[in-house]
């Protein structure tokens, strides 16, 4: 089957590390929680607090116009950060591939921060007569944002370029639903109840997806069809519950580093979307696993030394494809073990050896397989994470669905901008132990 996904959890088991591993009477003890957990989220669905479930069920015609309309255009410019930006990233290069965006029309390009050097290297490589323009804030205040835009926007006007053909803004407010309505962009509203980091198979991701040649309605369907899974009560049969359960019980035990390690670059970009979901979702009330990213094999290189030897409060996380897209095979004409081996096998024992060697040093880590990475499995596996988020917000107490903290930062942010109360409570501006090399 092209669409399969399976979740293998052994290498956290008492059978596998011993004493450091969980029994199943551990998993059996959660089977109650887990059951009133899930019935939490079902009624929390009907009271429409799961936006990220409800817009599986939007209709996705609206989309095939702006798909027609984007023929028109070599480029997509997509100026957006955090949640408005890495579901859609993790998409692209999840399904099309890491240099599509490259190669590939419509070339894809990403204003997600509001570093200087950046803007100007994009605005150095791209014709703004030949693009379409989306920018994605739900807010429509998010200051990085409107501050890339309104350069494009000066530029565009400047060039007399139609606004109305050449922008597209998905949002629900702010100053950006202002500017749309009165230059008559082109628009998609981002439901109220649907948050940044979990509004990838909403308009946020959906609509620039859908002007490439990414299928949204198989992504949908594969997210539908994780859907059902992810709603079971009993834990051994729902993959979202139990390894929400099983990343909970390793918290408690003091692992509070999660790994996610991708044998495929093509999800590197997933890791990051998995990055701010679990970090921004689940970090707070001093909760919290700190996510760290990583890639194999390239990553067994860099990091796996700290893994196998140094503190032990990790948990990893394996992705495996098992069949790739396209495969190469070594040709060599001296004796040597790699000649006549595909690049597939030599990943795939790279993979067998950091999964056996993290076991052996007591380090748990679980697999996710998955049988192709197409729309199906991709759907799925966002599915599944916005899920055991959802369920593991309601296991540590918390609200896995705001992100209090983040907003002192945006406060002094615009007080730095503004000139007002500057230094008032951030004393890290008054540079009174800095060391400078001259």
């Amino acid at each position: 089957m092209d669409g399969e996904l399976s979740f293998k959890y052994d290498n956290v088991m008492e059978e596998t590390l011993g004493t450091f591993g969980i029994s199943v009477n551990e998993l059996e003890y959660f089977k109650n929680e887990s059951s009133k957990t899930i019935e939490i989220l079902k009624e929390k669905e009907i009271n429409g607090n799961l936006g990220f479930l409800d817009v599986l069920t939007d209709n996705l015609d609206r989309y095939h116009e702006l798909k027609e309309h984007s023929q028109n255009f070599e480029n997509m410019l997509i100026i957006g950060i955090g949640g408005s930006n890495l579901g859609l990233r993790a998409t692209e290069a999840g399904i099309l591939g890491n240099f599509s965006s490259r190669y590939e029309i419509p070339r894809i390009f990403y204003m997600d921060n509001s570093d200087p050097e950046k803007t100007h290297d994009i605005l150095s490589n791209i014709d703004l007569e030949k693009t379409l323009v989306f920018v994605i804030s739900k807010s429509g205040n998010t200051v990085e944002t409107l501050a890339n835009f309104f350069i494009i926007r000066n530029l565009m006007k400047k060039k007399n370029i139609d606004l109305g053909k050449h922008v597209v803004s998905i949002t629900s407010g702010g100053e950006l639903k202002k500017i749309t309505e009165k230059e008559n962009y082109i628009h998609f509203e981002v439901p109220e109840n649907v948050g940044g980091r979990f509004s990838v198979l909403s308009s946020v991701g959906i609509a620039p997806l859908s002007c490439t040649s990414v299928d949204i309605e198989k992504l949908i369907e594969g997210a539908k069809s994780m859907e059902k899974a992810c709603k079971k009560e009993d834990v051994f049969k729902n993959p979202a519950l139990i390894n929400a359960v099983i990343h909970k019980i390793m918290y408690n035990r003091g692992k509070t580093v999660s790994v996610m390690m991708p044998y495929i670059e093509r999800l590197r970009s997933f890791g990051m979307w998995y990055g701010q979901l679990w970090a921004e979702s689940l970090g707070k009330k001093g909760f919290g696993q700190t996510p760290v990213i990583a890639v194999g094999a390239t990553s067994q290189h860099s990091q796996l030394q700290l893994y196998m030897d140094g503190p032990k409060d990790k948990i990893a996380t394996f992705l495996k494809v098992n069949k790739y897209k396209n495969d190469l095979k070594i040709e060599y004409e001296y004796e040597h073990h790699l000649s006549g081996h595909n690049l597939s096998e030599i990943i795939g024992s790279e993979l067998v050896g950091t999964e056996n060697s993290m076991t052996h040093n007591n380090v748990p880590n679980v697999k996710i397989s998955l049988s192709k990475l197409n729309e199906i499995t991709m759907g799925k596996l966002f599915l599944m994470y916005e899920m055991q988020t959802a369920i593991s917000g309601e296991l540590y107490g918390i609200n896995a669905f705001d992100q209090p903290a983040v907003e002192y930062g945006k406060k002094i942010a615009h007080e730095c901008l503004t000139g007002s109360n500057v230094n008032s409570e951030n004393k890290s501006l008054t540079g009174k132990y800095t060391i400078t090399s001259k």
